[in-house]
């Protein structure tokens, strides 16, 4: 389902621009998304094999394969395939119109039932994250005055690897049993590199300076914020590139709307795609690679726009190829296609946006968590609890400070990773340089707080 609106939207370019349904089945087959192009390549070998009659019985066959919880996406390719035997144009356009509509629903529906199943594990998460650790660490003292209770079932050995095992373990489990069931999650990718590795420099910094003050508490967490500092130094350059090269694929994609206008007045395809491109006030260094590179490429325009446009937006590079094969064989029926394939575009971008703005306020609770509230509980409980131990001659659990910055440590890794994932991102990459960034946050709070005295 997260990728039909990009299916349907290539397969009504093709249609749109004068191609049969065969031409678009195997337009998508060789360059479509990830899942549905082998779905298509199945349908594409079962019509050359002569396994079926022709390629819209094969993939009528392949389409029944589809989980029913996809319903949309064979509704909204079934009218597809009616459109392309539409004899008139306007009908044509109509039903793939309505095409769209019915995968941009589908797609919608899909993100607000993902939003509203979240509720539940993200409320096990908070609690297992600050309530259990708190409840650990208050009830071991409690466990301890004089004998009262009697022998303690739960010793400072026991808290400890609860603590920094059990829990971890479990909301690392509940971490990925969310990641797996996001339908927009983009394929794992994106290492996180030397510069994500400076956050393991936390552990072997931790020892030395542990061997030299002695004090473990403060050593977790003098190394833990100076790790957290360096990669979020090492990592800053690339996620300013990374963000400079979405906002410029973004201007590319409101330019395939001027593009079409061009068209349909009358300019050939390459001073076309130049003004629209160059007409983005920050697409002046991509207008100018474009231009050069159409100026240098011999008649090979499709390798010139992959080359200009490519390492910014394979989609976008893809998108311009298929508005100049169209030109090739009518520049104003290549602009309404332009037209067309920006408004599906436009209303791609709406739906996504709409379905992170609904994740946002999940993911800026459980940066929140991990950050800030958590290590402000938790160093409150050690402060008001260091009272308690002190009139109890030095009962209850004295590493409690040292456990619980190793934990903070684990939960801001644990929770970056979850909100790259609920925010779009892929790979270790995004993961590392959130987790670099609440690191030293996490830290500062937690040694503010449990160095109270109360």
């Amino acid at each position: 389902m997260n990728e039909c609106p990009e299916v349907v939207g290539m397969m009504s370019a093709a249609i749109e621009g004068g191609g049969s349904l065969d031409a678009a089945v195997r337009e998508v087959a060789a360059g479509g998304p990830e899942r549905s192009s082998a779905i298509f390549r199945e349908a594409v070998f079962m019509a050359d094999a002569r396994v079926a009659g022709d390629v819209k019985s094969a993939m009528g066959e392949a389409l029944s394969k589809v989980p029913e919880s996809a319903a949309p996406f064979k509704r909204a390719l079934r009218m597809v395939f009616a459109a392309s035997e539409s004899p008139s144009r306007s009908e044509k356009k109509r039903m793939l119109d309505g095409a769209s509509e019915i995968a941009l629903g589908g797609l919608r529906d899909l993100g607000e039932a993902y939003g509203s199943s979240l509720n539940a594990p993200c409320m096990a998460v908070f609690g297992l994250g600050i309530m259990v650790p708190m409840v650990l660490m208050s009830i071991l003292p409690m466990l301890s005055m004089g004998g009262v209770f009697g022998p303690s079932p739960v010793d400072s050995g026991a808290v400890a690897v609860l603590t920094i095992a059990v829990i971890p373990c479990a909301i690392l489990s509940l971490s990925l049993s969310i990641r797996s069931r996001n339908p927009f999650a983009p394929p794992a990718g994106g290492r996180a590199g030397l510069a994500g590795l400076a956050l393991l420099s936390a552990a072997p910094l931790s020892a030395i300076l542990w061997a030299a003050t002695g004090d473990a508490a403060s050593s977790v967490m003098a190394a833990s914020a100076a790790a957290g500092i360096l990669t979020f130094a090492l990592m800053a350059g690339g996620a300013r590139r990374e963000r400079a090269r979405a906002a410029r694929e973004s201007m590319l994609r409101e330019s395939v709307f001027d593009l079409g206008g061009r068209l349909i007045a009358g300019e050939n395809f390459e001073a076309a795609a130049r003004g629209a491109v160059g007409e983005r006030r920050g697409c002046a260094r991509v207008a100018e690679s474009l231009s050069r590179e159409l100026h240098l490429c011999r008649g090979d325009v499709r390798g010139a726009l992959e080359r200009a446009l490519g390492p910014i937006s394979g989609q976008m590079a893809g998108v311009f190829c298929r508005i100049q094969r169209s030109s090739e064989k009518d520049s104003r029926d290549a602009g309404r296609l332009a037209v067309s394939i920006g408004r599906q575009l436009q209303d791609q971008d709406s739906v996504r946006k709409a379905i992170n703005n609904r994740l946002k306020s999940m993911t800026d609770m459980m940066t929140g968590t991990a950050a800030v509230f958590a290590p402000l509980v938790l160093g409150l409980s050690v402060s008001m609890l260091a009272p308690v131990s002190r009139a109890m001659g030095g009962a209850g659990f004295g590493g409690a400070s040292a456990v619980l910055s190793v934990y903070l440590a684990e939960l801001c890794v644990l929770m970056a990773l979850l909100t790259s994932h609920l925010g779009g991102g892929s790979g270790a990459r995004e993961a590392a340089f959130r987790a670099s960034a609440m690191l030293p946050v996490s830290m500062a709070v937690f040694f503010a707080c449990s160095r109270l005295s109360l």
